[in-house]
């Protein structure tokens, strides 16, 4: 598959989630026999680099991706944003301050269980964007500073929790969230999905 096609077929894939994104595929200055794919999405601006990857490759069928994107390198920006501008976590820090985060962040989780699925049926409940807005907000009223956050979110990211519904699913130990859906699954009914449908 030459650059153009696997353009358009990573515009496909893509476009229905993030309808502004911008795609470009060339050789890979590095080494030019890789393709170097870049993935421009105003969206991105509200995301983690790892979150980015994560949308991005659950977008992508994975058939296509083993035979089409296993030796390419991704660049996922925001508008203006250059690679040297994103900032990663260190791995062995995380690994080692994850048990303390996680008590450390156990009633900002209980909160946000609160808002995703409320203890009454009667209180609206909050739809998860696929991103961290409530989280955010819950945390910066418990008192976290904004640069506590890089390394609290990727705690939950290393725990599955990339998005506000992940952390309750996938981060936390127990939630209604993840209670509620596991019972919908026993019962054979299809699990309510917290996700804003756009």
């Amino acid at each position: 598959m030459n650059p153009t096609q696997l353009r358009l077929e990573l515009l496909r894939f893509t476009r229905g989630a993030f309808p502004d994104i911008d795609i470009q595929v060339v050789p890979w200055a590095d080494d030019p026999k890789r393709l170097a794919i870049s993935f421009v999405e105003p969206r991105f601006s509200a995301l983690y680099p790892a979150q980015r990857y994560h949308c991005l490759t659950h977008l992508i069928p994975q058939e296509f991706f083993d035979e089409h994107l296993t030796d390419t390198i991704w660049l996922e920006l925001a508008p203006g944003e250059k690679p040297e501008d994103l900032r990663y976590p260190d791995d062995e820090l995380i690994r080692d301050i994850t048990p303390d985060v996680m008590k450390v962040v156990a009633n900002a989780i209980e909160d946000l269980d609160d808002l995703m699925c409320p203890a009454s049926p009667d209180v609206p409940r909050a739809a998860c964007f696929g991103d961290y807005r409530h989280s955010r907000r819950l945390f910066l009223a418990k008192g976290f500073e904004e640069e506590d956050l890089f390394d609290v979110f990727h705690v939950l990211m290393a725990r599955g929790g990339f998005c506000d519904c992940e952390i309750l699913y996938n981060a936390a130990d127990s939630s209604r969230l993840k209670a509620e859906y596991w019972r919908a699954r026993a019962e054979n009914r299809e699990p309510y999905d917290p996700h804003e449908r756009v």
